[in-house]
């Protein structure tokens, strides 16, 4: 097994000593030193696509709108007799329910700085 000279850094050059070796080719054009250091330029750093002064506000809506579908299911199962459900009803309300409590408690955990 091949191991670079210093063991801390591995870059560019040690990648391409390691793949000449490896394949025996002095015209690969898999590694150059011109790719590396373009990926490195072109690196960017990984930003949320919601803006976290919007976290409260989401929590919020999302935790509302699932206690009130999460409500309305609990009173569908106690005013309704059992000839009268329907499963699809059922699971449609709690998938609902389920997604935006989930969400929503996402969202309330991201903006007390709880990041997961």
């Amino acid at each position: 097994m091949y191991t670079p000279k210093s063991s801390k850094h591995f870059n560019c050059s040690s990648a391409l000593s390691l793949l000449k070796r490896v394949t025996q080719f002095r015209s690969t054009k898999v590694f150059r030193r011109s790719h590396c250091s373009k990926m490195a330029q072109s690196a960017k750093p990984i930003s949320s696509p919601v803006p976290e002064s919007l976290y409260p506000t989401l929590a919020l809506f999302m935790l509302a709108v699932g206690l009130v579908v999460t409500a309305s299911f609990f009173i569908y199962e106690a005013t309704s007799s059992r000839k009268n459900r329907s499963l699809a009803k059922e699971l449609t309300s709690g998938a609902v329910a389920s997604v935006f409590l989930g969400f929503g408690s996402l969202f309330l955990l991201l903006a007390s700085g709880v990041y997961v």
